[in-house]
């Protein structure tokens, strides 16, 4: 228990307390028994009487006996609790019991021991030290429970601004703004169900003027989620160097497995696309994005394997596709997919591509505005349940080719296994 130092200020508080609290019971003892004002005095000082002796009691209790009784029974909890109540019971009847013996010699004469008179003295004494102890530990309980309720609420507010750094953080280490080339546009916008999610998007120069990106879709939400997210990123952006994408996901595989938790996984599609139009993509269980033709023909680019971590001898396939200019590939997570509405019905795929049918003309970041408008519309509103990733990549024609950056890397041709 805490003791706080004693000085004058806590001397003089204590004074005026017991004497505060003589009154009320002065007055009342006189009412019951006395004969008006002018007795009022004497059941004053009874009172008063009472209520130092009592207070020294509970005193000697707190400081001495309590806490040797505690340390001996070890208890603790619910225990311990009844126990102390039960000790400042008896310390409050102790002092009562001396108080009563003080002024049964001194004004008394002797004259307060008839049975009657000790009966009403017991039942009172009982009565006030139950109704003294349930003010104190009711004053105690409201006391803890508000100091609680505050330091949850202090916890709260630090967690929340934890989370919106660790947001801000997150949001940094995605693109900010399209990536534009003579030969591409390319746009994506992640959206997390809470401060911070498991989804991520990334695009990168390669050698030879081409174009990597990669959206990745984590298990899980929140922190934990977001972390492996961020690990997942870091690992592909080591190792995209390499212009096979079968290639690349099968080393962040076998990265990935070697350091994640057990139980979590992640999935990703990561593409190359060059300046001839000739895109090579690995989807390793990530939802089959989908290439529209700007004939209005719609593919959905499957080859791959499976989810990124559990299996570190997992194997991945890569397919080529010859795009023409205007040709437009959309990368989505299940979040844009599984998005419901009241009456639970998922926005699917369906919706998806009727939306991006008339909106393919525009420009990847105006089209991602129109596809999560939407989203946002058909789920009215119903809260955001899983992490919204969009990436559109257009493939705008053949531009000259650019100065290369060290060796250039062939691409793949056909379907080939990593």
């Amino acid at each position: 228990m805490t003791r706080r130092p004693m000085n004058a200020k806590r001397i003089l508080g204590i004074f005026v307390r017991q004497t505060g609290m003589a009154v009320p019971f002065g007055v009342f003892f006189n009412l019951l028994f006395g004969e008006g004002f002018k007795t009022l005095p004497d059941y004053f000082l009874v009172s008063l009487l009472f209520s130092y002796v009592i207070a020294a009691s509970i005193w000697v209790n707190r400081k001495w006996v309590l806490p040797r009784i505690l340390r001996a029974s070890r208890f603790e909890g619910r225990r311990a609790l009844i126990l102390e109540i039960g000790s400042f019971a008896l310390a409050a009847t102790v002092g009562s019991i001396v108080s009563f013996t003080i002024l049964n010699l001194t004004v008394g004469h002797g004259q307060l021991t008839t049975g009657k008179v000790i009966a009403t003295f017991l039942a009172f004494t009982l009565l006030f030290s139950a109704l003294f102890l349930g003010w104190v530990y009711a004053m105690r309980f409201h006391r803890n429970y508000t100091e609680r309720i505050r330091a949850e609420a202090e916890a709260n507010a630090k967690e929340e601004q934890e989370l919106r750094i660790a947001g801000e953080i997150q949001r940094a280490l995605q693109p900010d703004h399209p990536h534009v080339t003579r030969a591409f546009a390319a746009a994506g916008a992640a959206i997390a169900c809470r401060t911070i999610g498991g989804d991520f998007f990334d695009y990168f120069d390669l050698p030879g003027g081409k174009l990597g990106f990669v959206l990745g879709d984590v298990a899980g939400k929140g922190p934990p989620a977001a972390l492996l997210a961020a690990m997942v990123q870091g690992i592909f952006t080591s190792h995209v160097e390499d212009g096979r994408p079968a290639r690349t996901v099968e080393r962040v595989n076998r990265v990935l497995h070697q350091r994640i938790v057990e139980g979590r996984f992640a999935t990703a599609f990561y593409a190359v696309l060059a300046p001839d139009g000739t895109l090579v993509s690995c989807n390793a269980g990530n939802n089959p994005p989908l290439l529209l033709g700007r004939d209005g023909s719609v593919r959905r680019l499957e080859v791959g394997g499976l989810p990124l971590g559990p299996f570190d001898d997992a194997t991945y396939g890569e397919e080529e596709t010859p795009l023409r200019a205007g040709d437009t590939l959309i990368l989505y997570s299940d979040g844009v997919s599984d998005a419901a509405d009241r009456n639970d019905e998922a926005f699917g795929e369906e919706r998806l591509l009727r939306c991006l049918g008339p909106a393919c003309a525009m420009e990847p970041e105006q089209l991602i505005g129109h596809v999560l408008g939407e989203v946002r519309s058909f789920s009215a509103d119903r809260p955001q349940f899983d992490d919204i990733t969009l990436l559109v990549v257009r493939y705008a024609g053949e531009a000259e080719p650019a100065p290369s950056a060290g060796s250039v890397i062939p691409a793949a041709s056909g379907s080939v296994s990593g």
